[in-house]
């Protein structure tokens, strides 16, 4: 009887360590796929993840800036990201050489030329 009972233990354990062993049912068969698909990069450093959730490169991945930083060119450059009627808004009409832009829910005062921060509205959208 106790005998009976230590297999049954031994085969309870042993169960769902053998369905961690295999891998999962879109992999069958394919086990090289299946690693490539699971291979972890921390060998590429901290923070490295090519597949960031908003698809920029690693350290374009900061959507805050600060008076004085430059926003990425192509904020200033592309229209669809430019506050076309600021008083609607309540804010002010932009100097000569600079530009509303929308980064998600903040807005920024930037130079058109070079992206620098003169002023900025956080959370305005939201």
């Amino acid at each position: 009887m106790k005998t009976l009972l230590i297999a049954a233990a031994a085969v309870a354990l042993a169960l769902p360590a053998s369905a961690l062993a295999r891998p999962h049912p879109d992999y069958q068969g394919d086990r090289e796929r299946y690693e490539r698909d699971h291979r972890g990069d921390h060998h590429r450093g901290k923070g490295y993840d090519k597949r960031h959730p908003h698809g920029m490169p690693p350290g374009q991945a900061k959507t805050r800036w600060n008076r004085g930083d430059h926003v990425p060119r192509a904020y200033v450059t592309e229209p669809s990201h430019h506050i076309r009627e600021p008083a609607q808004y309540r804010l002010r009409q932009p100097p000569p050489g600079y530009q509303w832009v929308r980064v998600n829910n903040d807005v920024y005062l930037a130079q058109t030329q070079t992206g620098l921060i003169a002023d900025l509205v956080l959370g305005l959208f939201n």
